[in-house]
């Protein structure tokens, strides 16, 4: 049984480059689509949408599909690609799945016939994708606002609320989850 699949991978940043990568060492056919400034080896670059995407069981796009105004969030790109164009060379039926998807993005995919997924509305997914999410927002929080004495550290972390002394590792384990909901930010202290 024949376990290779036609699809492609549209926009977004290393993530893409690697799934795709990923896909077409399983044995799949990979084409890609403006991921330019990251080539993947063995896959098949597109430049003219709707021939590329006819007989592809699924594209992929990417988290979150949209950057700025209606278009394709395509760092790896050489150029700005509006998703609306993306969607309608999209052939009727086709599978499409995408990440943090916009209503207008659903109400397009509607009109076009096209089967849409939006991966991160799957709770697997969503909260498995939450923590590092959170981690990323809370660094950017705490270089802001870093308490004195409070250095970063990959060794050991402290919970702390809005005007409360920060919780060494150690302790912030033993806070009943009830009581933990009620910490807002996540500090790397050093130890």
């Amino acid at each position: 049984m024949n376990k290779s699949a036609s699809l492609a991978v549209v926009g977004g940043d290393v993530r893409q480059a690697y799934l795709a990568g990923l896909l077409h060492a399983d044995g799949h056919e990979v084409r890609t689509y403006a991921l330019e400034r990251h080539p993947i080896e063995g896959c098949i670059p597109l430049t003219d949408l709707r021939v590329g995407f006819s007989g592809v069981q699924a594209i992929i796009l990417p988290l979150p599909v949209q950057h700025g105004d209606m278009m394709l969030n395509a760092p790896l790109s050489n150029a700005p690609h509006p998703l609306a164009g993306i969607l309608d060379a999209v052939p009727a039926g086709t599978l499409t799945l995408a990440g943090a998807v916009p209503f207008w993005v659903h109400a397009r995919a509607v009109q076009n016939e096209l089967r849409l997924t939006d991966y991160l509305s799957r709770d697997d997914l969503a909260i498995r994708n939450a923590v590092p999410v959170s981690l990323a927002k809370n660094a950017a929080v705490w270089e802001a606002q870093r308490p004195a004495g409070c250095h970063r550290s990959r060794q050991a972390f402290c919970l702390r609320t809005a005007g409360s002394p920060a919780i060494p590792a150690p302790q912030a384990a033993n806070i009943p989850p009830a009581r933990r909901k009620t910490y807002r930010f996540l500090y790397f202290c050093a130890g």
